[in-house]
C-alpha cells in the first residue's frame, strides 16, 4: 500500500521533507514521526505574456503502509512546515467508495469549487477522487492550475486523486509540463505514456487509465501510442485477479453529444474490454451526461456499462442516442461509486446534492 504526496515551493526551499506517523487521538508528538527526504524538481513555466513561474516541485511516495489504517503527515523544511493532514489507506477487502467527476475545465475557483466541496461534504469517507480529464482549459497555464488547487484546497491534501489526462492537458500533442511534476501518478503503463496511462489496484477493484487525449494519434491505426496501449491493456486484463475492473478515459467510447462519435476508440479498445468482461468505463469530454450498456457487436454476450459526466460549468446539449439509458444536460454533477464485495452501486448527484441517476451492478 502506497500514497504519494506532492507540493510546490519557491526556489528558496531547495529541499523538501515529509513526516509521517499513525494517526493519534491526542496531540501529535514529533518523536513518533518518520522523516523522509522528497525528490525535488526545478520547474520553469512560461505561458504567453503572463509572469514566468520558477519553482521547486517536491514529491515523495509513502510505501509499505498498513491497510485500513489512518496516518497523519506534514511537509516542509527547516523551521517551516505545513499543518498535519490525515489520510486512510484502503482495506484489503470490504466496502469502499470513491468520487468520480467529469471535466472541471473552466471557472475552477468561482464555480467548480462548489462541486468538489459538495462531493466531499456528501462522501468524506470516499477513499480517492477520480477525474476523467480536462482539469483545466489551457495546457501549460499556471494561473489555471492555481485555481484548480485553490478549489480543492485541503481536500486534495487528505483524499488521494487519480487523474486521467484530457485533450486540454495537451497542446499540439505535447503534454502540459505541470502534469508529471505536480501529480505523482503510477508509471506502470506503456513506455512514453508514463503518468498518463497506468493501472491502480484498490481493494478488490482494478482501475485502468487509458490516455485517449492523444486522440489524433489514436485515430492513426499504426500509431505507436495506439498499438502500445492496446498491447498493454490486453496484458493487464489477461493477468487480472481483481473482482471489479473499471476503466477511465477522457474521450468517451459513446458520446452523448449529437454530432460526435468516437468509433475509432471502440474499434480499437472495445473488443479488448468485452473479451475480458470489463464492468464500467468512466469518461468526460462531452460536457453533458449519458449512461448505458451498449456494444457495437450484437453477437457479444457481454455489454460494458459506459458513463459520461461533467462537473464544471461548461455545458453541451445531450442528444437522443440509442446507447443511452439515461441522459442529461446543463447540470454540474459528481458521482459516488461504492463497491461492497460483489455489488457496485453508482449514484450521480447535482451540485445541490439531489440524486440524478443511479444503477447497481451485481456479480
Amino acid at each position: 500500500t502506497s500514497v504519494a504526496v506532492t507540493w510546490r515551493t519557491d526556489l528558496s526551499v531547495s529541499e523538501g521533507y515529509c513526516e509521517l506517523q499513525p494517526a493519534t487521538d491526542g496531540p501529535v508528538k514529533k518523536e513518533n514521526s518518520s522523516t523522509f527526504k522528497a525528490i525535488t524538481t526545478f520547474t520553469n513555466h512560461i505561458y504567453g505574456e503572463e509572469p514566468v513561474i520558477k519553482a521547486n516541485q517536491h514529491s515523495f511516495v509513502f510505501t509499505d503502509l498498513k491497510p485500513d489504517e489512518k496516518y497523519i503527515y506534514r511537509v516542509g523544511s527547516g523551521e517551516y512546515w505545513s499543518e498535519w493532514f490525515e489520510f486512510k489507506t484502503p482495506a484489503v477487502d470490504g466496502k469502499f467508495s470513491f468520487i468520480y467527476m467529469g471535466d472541471p475545465q473552466s471557472d475552477l475557483k468561482s464555480q467548480w469549487s462548489r462541486v468538489i466541496r459538495s462531493a466531499y461534504r456528501h462522501s468524506p469517507e470516499s477513499e480517492f477522487i477520480l477525474c476523467s480529464g480536462d482539469l483545466i482549459n489551457r495546457a501549460g497555464r499556471d494561473l489555471e492550475w492555481h485555481e484548480w488547487f485553490h478549489a480543492g484546497s485541503f481536500i486534495f491534501s487528505m483524499m488521494p486523486q487519480v487523474m486521467t489526462p484530457g485533450n486540454h492537458e495537451y497542446k499540439s500533442m505535447v503534454l502540459d509540463p505541470h502534469w508529471n511534476t505536480q501529480f505523482t501518478l503510477p508509471t506502470n503503463g506503456p513506455k512514453g505514456l508514463e503518468g498518463t496511462s497506468f493501472v491502480v489496484d484498490h481493494n478488490n477493484m482494478k482501475l485502468i487509465i487509458i490516455d485517449s487525449a492523444v486522440e489524433s494519434e489514436l485515430k492513426y491505426k499504426k500509431g505507436t501510442m495506439l498499438q502500445a496501449q492496446k498491447v498493454w491493456l490486453d496484458s493487464v486484463l489477461q493477468t487480472n485477479t481483481k473482482e471489479w475492473v473499471v476503466v477511465s478515459t477522457h474521450v468517451p467510447f459513446y458520446s452523448p453529444k449529437e454530432n460526435r462519435d468516437n468509433k475509432y476508440l471502440r474499434d480499437n479498445f472495445q473488443p479488448i474490454l468485452e473479451k475480458y468482461k470489463v464492468d464500467l468505463v468512466l469518461s468526460g469530454h462531452d460536457h453533458s451526461y449519458g449512461r448505458g450498456r451498449y456494444t457495437d457487436n450484437p453477437d457479444n454476450n457481454h455489454k460494458v456499462m459506459y458513463v459520461v459526466s461533467v462537473s464544471g460549468p461548461k455545458m453541451y446539449e445531450a442528444g437522443d442516442k440509442d446507447w443511452m439509458e439515461r441522459s442529461g444536460a446543463y447540470q454540474q454533477l459528481y458521482q459516488i461509486i461504492t463497491i461492497d464485495k460483489n455489488v457496485l452501486q453508482f449514484e450521480s448527484y447535482t451540485t445541490n446534492g439531489k440524486l440524478f441517476d443511479t444503477f447497481t451492478l451485481i456479480k
